[in-house]
């Protein structure tokens, strides 16, 4: 646990160190509806209780992660909030709450879903690894702001396969044109030795099975990653984002015989319609 603590620890000062110098930006990664009003400005906080965004897009990325193999999959772009967070439903978080709020920060809760892995995912690569189950995720969030930039925190919990990981990111979001917002993201993620294990590591059986030489995941920093994107408002509901993504494994998640490719970029292009009401 010490040597888990000290990984998250020294993820989190390498990444405020980095983002200070380098003013890299982030939305918790996936921005919901902040995009541009019509009128130049940047979206306020809605004065109206709730708001609902709904949509869809496709999503090109590996096969699993560090796959080579890369593949086109249709993706929802959904979201509902209340009061601002006080109640929140989405496909990139799940069902929470942030009931601790102040004028700079919001500290809550959720409870999401981790997709697994499947042999026919890449079967040249993953035949005899067994697929691994998705499954509910328990997830501590929090946010805190500081000028244009925003620090976010999660730390999610699973099955005993999927273990528990913790993220870091810093970023911001800003206009840049009437109709044109930015944003961007780096983070790195922690993952404990159940979960490093599951996606990573090669169980005797899993060799004898695969034909990959025997591999132990210990916890470690997984991987960090980036998020740039820009979303465009066509009008003051519709809105049109593309998000370009890029993860680096490293250390044991990197070394892994089923990790064909350390670097996994992806791409999404989504269309959502916003409206709030009270």
């Amino acid at each position: 646990m010490l040597h888990s603590l000290r990984s998250i620890t020294f993820a989190c000062i390498v990444m405020l160190a980095a983002m200070s110098a380098s003013a890299h930006a982030e939305d918790d990664g996936w921005p919901t509806r902040q995009a541009e009003q019509q009128d130049g400005s940047a979206a306020q906080p809605g004065t109206r209780n709730w708001e609902v965004s709904v949509g869809g897009g496709a999503l090109y990325g590996p096969a699993y992660e560090g796959s080579d193999r890369y593949k086109v999959a249709p993706i929802p772009d959904i979201s509902v909030s209340y009061k601002e967070g006080l109640f929140f439903a989405n496909i990139w978080d799940g069902i929470g709450s942030y009931p601790l709020m102040g004028e700079d920060y919001k500290v809550g809760a959720s409870v999401g879903y981790a997709p697994g892995r499947q042999e026919d995912d890449d079967r040249d690569t993953l035949r005899g690894m067994g697929d691994i189950d998705g499954g509910a995720t328990a997830n501590l969030m929090g946010e805190y702001s500081f000028g244009q930039i925003t620090a976010s925190g999660k730390i999610s919990t699973g099955t005993e396969d999927y273990g528990t990981t913790a993220k870091l990111e810093l970023g911001t979001m800003f206009p840049v044109a009437e109709r044109f917002t930015v944003m961007g993201s780096a983070g790195a993620t922690w993952a404990d030795e159940e979960h490093m294990e599951t996606y990573f590591g090669v169980s005797s059986a899993q060799s004898a099975r695969s034909g990959h030489r025997r591999h132990h995941a210990d916890a470690g920093i997984k991987s960090v990653g980036f998020t740039v994107g820009v979303i465009y408002s066509v009008t003051d509901k519709w809105d049109v984002k593309l998000m370009v993504m890029g993860d680096q494994l490293l250390g044991d998640a990197a070394d892994s015989p089923i990790v064909k490719s350390e670097f996994n970029p992806s791409v999404l292009l989504s269309v959502s319609y916003t409206f709030d009401f009270d």
